[in-house]
């Protein structure tokens, strides 16, 4: 992708220029500078215009994408070259450069010189705007209305409301969810016409002329004459339209809209009369969709049920009177959930079954190839989901296809995301914010376009984990190969995959893969390489060369499932990783300080974590400057930090913000003194007479926020006096500890404590008794599991700003105080596999609560526990 590429180069160039004093005052680099700037305008300004997409242009932005990977290949790589010799090996790329970018001038002013509909004086980089497009429905889906009842409900009841405000009903959801079904639903509602004195509908689609607009919607009000509309000026038009709908209670569709320009635009011919008239809204951009009432909820719509699902798919394929036959229902279903819910999917499947025999072996086929037959018809489905793409700004569309690394169905955790997308280098701090804040509002954006779906929020608000509809992956991936960003394959022999993208710049395999000779996997533009499944090399060991080697330039390397028998050596010599997740059963090595630019590393030693074993991290990772996550499996001992070789200071590791697992040896003020941004830590070991005296140095870590600590063994850890000095944390995770009532005083007294997890904990006497003092004054979340607690006493006074109760496992739990339910900000309590005594004080406290008009608070019972299913789940769940 061009667009990645130039803000790579350019961040690329501006770390350089930290370390090479007068780097800018090279005309070479001044050149590329220019080149870049000049590029980066043209990106921004016309990716939406058509010339953009004619074939030359689009061949001009290959070359000029291949020509900067050529360029920062060449920067990375003669660091030292072009500080010690000149940058004589930048000559010919920087003069190809010049080069495109004279072609491409050339190129766009014959572009704008037959560009009729573009005025004088305007800027050539400016998005042309059309027509709206003209109100269409599928009659097939509309027709049809599956799934879609509560959905209907619920806008008629808001349409009908007593309000006597004009109301905009605002209707979001991802492209081909039904929103258009849903509008003409509630719009051709018998009781809903009656209401409504005027009814008009306008479709505005992308591109769209102010102009035409109002002329679309003029034509639907009686009495505004066709003929004289036409002469009108569009600030007459908007005057003769306010003038119509006057006095009169009204009911406007304004479908698809993209813009909130849109609403600007328009919302002046719409008189508020406090005559309850409405306006229906519906746009794919939730932003957009709560822009024109931003005082009211937005309708989300949802993916369709299984059931419903299967019952839309029926009925296309077999008509409403008629049953499917019994041999093809099991089937059947499975092609409806592969579908993901998504109605225009469900279309686009139907037809084609419907044309194909019906038996069971050719619809056994069609379920093992359901995005294939919907990609098969792109002006239908994926034409209608990859509008949502084509319409990206520049920044996120590298953004949206770096998820299609990940398998399908895959749970991303957001930090995660937000990490790789950082290390990759094509995020542009436009103000002084962190790259992670800008990652985080693209992470937000992609969501409120409905192109990410959030799987699991914080209790706060904060998206814990996200995910993406099988078909915006397919359209992804389709995309990012067309621009030679991302490579997805499942095969497990790729020898002829990698000849064919070896100009990729990410790769990401899915399953098991076998290469013949270690040299196929090659690429001198590649950036990012996921391995989900094991590696597997034929060659002999006479012929196979470093796995890695070959990629000079890459940043990111996540080997998620294969196991080393020791850290490849290979590895520390790609100076230019940022991001490595690798397991091994060897340690670090020393020569891992090599990867100076490493940010995240995520290391995994299951022998040790399951041993209980500690890890000895090399002395030598104090060199590792750029640090900022370090996270492990196992416990580790990070020993005194080293002195500078040059200055005799002492090293530190100044941008770690994250470190896990300590032992309790390593919780000196040695070692915390000299890490002071650390915001997160773990503790992972033992208990031990002198555990409480070492965490004591806690007090010296003065930005931390969470801190979990989990001890095993026979022997538990005693809080002593250290949690006292937790001030700034605000969350706290303990695991194998014997909890005090002095020590749960002083927890209470933690004054931005926020989220307390409690695992596997003994209390003094099997009891927790709070006295009207132990106020845990900010606290939100709270969750006791496995505990040793029989008898739990407390109030609503203790913890008065509580949202949300989880307890899990607590089989010796006698009741839950009823005095937490008076708790006026609770939420929600939730029990998984707890005493039957516990869920009958629950159930207890809902009556109560119910009988004193309180519904809202929500109470869950589980019977089941949601343990991690797999060793890559329990995984993510220690590293969490």
């Amino acid at each position: 992708m061009a667009y990645a590429s130039v803000v790579s180069l350019a961040q690329t160039l501006g770390q350089l220029n930290t370390r090479i004093p007068g780097l800018f005052s090279d005309p070479k680099i001044q050149s590329l500078a220019a080149s870049l700037d000049y590029f980066k305008a043209f990106l921004d300004d016309s990716s939406n215009s058509s010339y953009y997409h004619q074939e030359n242009i689009k061949d001009l932005v290959g070359k000029f994408r291949d020509a900067l990977n050529e360029a920062e290949n060449i920067i990375e790589l003669k660091i030292c070259e072009i500080h010690q010799r000149g940058n004589e090996d930048l000559v010919p790329v920087v003069q190809k450069i010049e080069l495109l970018r004279e072609e491409l001038v050339l190129s766009l002013e014959t572009c704008t010189s037959h560009d009729h509909d573009t005025e004088p004086g305007e800027d050539h980089f400016e998005t042309r705007v059309g027509s709206p497009s003209k109100p269409s429905f599928n009659a097939n889906l509309e027709n049809d209305v599956v799934g879609l009842d509560d959905d209907l409900e619920k806008v008629i009841e808001r349409l009908l409301g007593y309000s006597s405000e004009r109301e905009v009903v605002a209707i979001t959801g991802m492209g081909g969810i039904g929103k258009t079904t849903l509008a003409k639903k509630a719009y051709d509602y018998p009781r809903v016409r009656s209401r409504f004195d005027v009814h008009a509908w306008v479709t505005v689609s992308r591109e769209y002329g102010m102009r035409r607009l109002l002329l679309s919607l003029a034509r639907c009000i009686p009495g505004m004459t066709a003929d004289k509309l036409v002469e009108k000026t569009e600030d007459q038009l908007a005057e003769s339209l306010y003038r119509k709908l006057k006095d009169r209670r009204y009911l406007i569709v304004i479908d698809d809209i993209w813009s909130t320009k849109v609403w600007d635009d328009v919302t002046r011919c719409f008189p508020d009369d406090d005559n309850g008239s409405r306006i229906i809204l519906t746009s794919r951009l939730k932003d957009v969709a709560a822009y024109a009432n931003p005082d009211s909820p937005l309708h989300e719509m949802g993916v369709l049920s299984l059931d419903d699902s299967w019952k839309l798919l029926s009925i296309k394929v077999f008509g409403v009177n008629d049953l499917c036959p019994f041999e093809l229902e099991d089937i059947g279903k499975q092609i409806a959930e592969r579908c993901g819910g998504l109605p225009l999917a469900i279309l686009v499947v139907a037809g084609h079954l419907s044309k194909i025999s019906m038996r069971r072996e050719s619809w056994i086929t069609v379920a093992k190839t359901v995005n294939s037959v919907v990609a098969n018809d792109p002006d239908k489905c994926l034409g209608v989901l990859g509008m949502s793409y084509n319409y990206l700004s520049n920044h996120l569309k590298p953004c949206f296809l770096s998820i299609g690394a990940f398998p399908e169905d895959f749970e991303i955790k957001a930090r995660t995301l937000i990490q790789v997308w950082v290390a990759e280098g094509f995020l542009k701090a436009e103000r002084v914010e962190s790259l992670e804040k800008v990652a985080e509002e693209c992470l937000e954006d992609l969501i409120s376009r409905n192109l990410i779906m959030i799987k699991k929020r914080r209790f706060n608000g904060e998206i814990r984990s996200c995910g993406m509809h099988d078909l915006l992956r397919d359209l992804s991936l389709r995309e990012a190969q067309k621009e030679k960003f991302l490579h997805v394959t499942s095969a497990r022999y790729v020898s002829n995959f990698l000849a064919q993208r070896n100009e990729g710049r990410g790769f990401s395999f899915l399953s098991n893969i076998s290469l013949n000779d270690s040299s196929e996997l090659s690429s001198h533009v590649t950036r990012s390489m996921f391995f989900w499944g094991e590696l597997s090399i034929s060659s002999p060991p006479h012929r196979q060369i470093s796995l890695f080697a070959s990629f000079k330039h890459i940043r990111v390397l996540a080997i998620i499932s294969h196991m080393f028998p020791a850290f490849p050596a290979e590895i520390t010599q790609l100076t230019h990783l940022r991001y490595l997740w690798i397991r091994s059963n060897g340690g670090l090595p020393a020569s891992v300080s090599h990867l100076y630019n490493l940010q995240t590393l995520v290391f995994q030693q299951p022998e040790l974590y399951y041993m209980h074993k500690t890890l000895v991290l090399p002395r030598d990772i104090w060199n590792m400057t750029q640090l900022r996550r370090l996270r492990l499996l196992s416990g580790n001992y990070l020993s005194k930090p080293k002195r500078s070789t040059t200055t005799d200071d002492v090293l530190g590791l100044s941008n770690l913000e994250e470190l896990s697992h300590l032992c309790f040896a390593s919780c000196t003020e040695e070692v915390f003194s000299c890490l002071p941004s650390i915001r997160k830590v773990s503790i992972l070991d033992a208990a031990s007479d002198d555990a409480s005296e070492y965490l004591q140095n806690l007090v010296h870590l003065e930005k931390l926020e969470t801190l979990k600590c989990v001890c095993y063994g026979q022997k538990r850890l005693t809080l002593s006096n250290w949690c006292a000095s937790l001030t700034s944390v605000k969350r706290l995770i303990l695991s194998g500890c014997l909890l005090l009532s002095q020590d749960m005083a002083s927890l209470a007294a933690l004054p931005n404590l926020e989220v307390l997890k409690l695992r596997d904990n003994e209390f003094e006497g099997c009891a927790w008794t709070l006295s009207d003092e132990d106020e845990f004054s900010q606290l939100k979340f709270l969750l006791l599991a496995e505990p040793r607690l029989l008898n739990w006493e407390a109030g609503s006074v203790n913890f008065p700003n509580l949202q949300k109760l989880v307890l899990r496992k607590c089989i010796c739990l006698e009741e839950i105080p009823i005095d937490i339910g008076e708790i006026c900000t609770l939420e929600m309590i939730e029990l998984i596999c707890c005493s039957s005594s516990a869920q009958n004080s629950a159930n207890e406290i809902r009556e109560e609560q119910e009988s004193m008009g309180n519904s809202c608070l929500d109470i869950r019972v589980y019977v089941d526990d949601d343990e991690p299913s797999s060793l890559f789940d329990f995984w993510r769940a220690v590293l969490d």
